[in-house]
């Protein structure tokens, strides 16, 4: 299974677009962005021949929760009051200000930050998306089993599946479905395919394939395979 997946992943990274997928929001309100802001994103660093397209800089704009923290350590290297990092294809690094949290139960609820310009390269680089971009559902299954040769039910991981219902993904994706498959495989035609063509790699997260569950209206996404191998992982 592990040299199977590897295999996928090889295959994978060199042949699908990369979007930037947040899986649990929290708003970061850069208060100098300029709203009108345009960037021009590519869709593979390695192969130019998949093209770029436009991504909106909205004043407000979405990283994953798991990215800031309110309280900072000299072991981590993300977003955390008075640190900067790099926001991936902003035009500035960015500092974080200050935060609020939910009355009732104290998790995150925004935060306040500016771009550091004077900052030259920051250490660590998080995705994010823009205010509006495009909610999905987010499906990420891990090893059913804790053995190799479960002998038993009571070998089942009673985690082996994880839904993020509020996952937020950049406009990009609707292109990404448009232009499916990624790569088009002969025989193939664009546009004539199964959502399970719709493939990409999250940017920081996982390689995706849409599922058929999806509709015009709604995005769902199941993780095809991590980015890397993960050690000690089940069955």
């Amino acid at each position: 299974m592990k040299r199977f997946e590897q295999s996928v992943r090889q295959y994978l990274e060199r042949t699908v677009p990369r979007l930037m997928l947040v899986l649990d929001p929290v708003p970061v309100v850069i208060e100098d962005a300029e709203e009108q802001d345009l960037l021009d994103i590519p869709y593979s660093p390695k192969d130019p021949k998949m093209r770029s397209h436009k991504l909106r800089l909205t004043r407000k704009v979405y990283i994953d929760r798991s990215d800031f923290r309110p309280v900072d350590s000299k072991d981590y290297f993300r977003l955390a009051p008075g640190k900067t990092v790099g926001f991936l294809q902003m035009p500035y690094p960015v500092k974080a200000v200050s935060f609020t949290t939910d009355d009732v139960t104290g998790a995150v609820k925004e935060i306040t930050a500016v771009f550091d310009k004077d900052r030259k390269k920051p250490k660590t680089y998080i995705q994010w998306v823009p205010e509006g971009s495009p909610t999905a559902e987010v499906r990420i299954h891990t090893g059913l089993f804790k053995l190799e040769h479960p002998e038993s039910m009571d070998n089942i991981l009673p985690n082996s599946e994880t839904i993020w219902p509020n996952a937020m993904i950049e406009d990009g994706f609707h292109e990404v479905r448009r232009r499916a498959p990624w790569p088009e495989e002969e025989g193939e035609k664009t546009g004539d395919c199964g959502p399970e063509n719709v493939r990409f790699q999250a940017m920081r997260v996982a390689y995706f394939a849409l599922d058929s569950d999806s509709t015009d209206d709604s995005i769902v996404l199941n993780r095809i395979v991590s980015l890397k191998e993960d050690s000690g992982k089940s069955i």
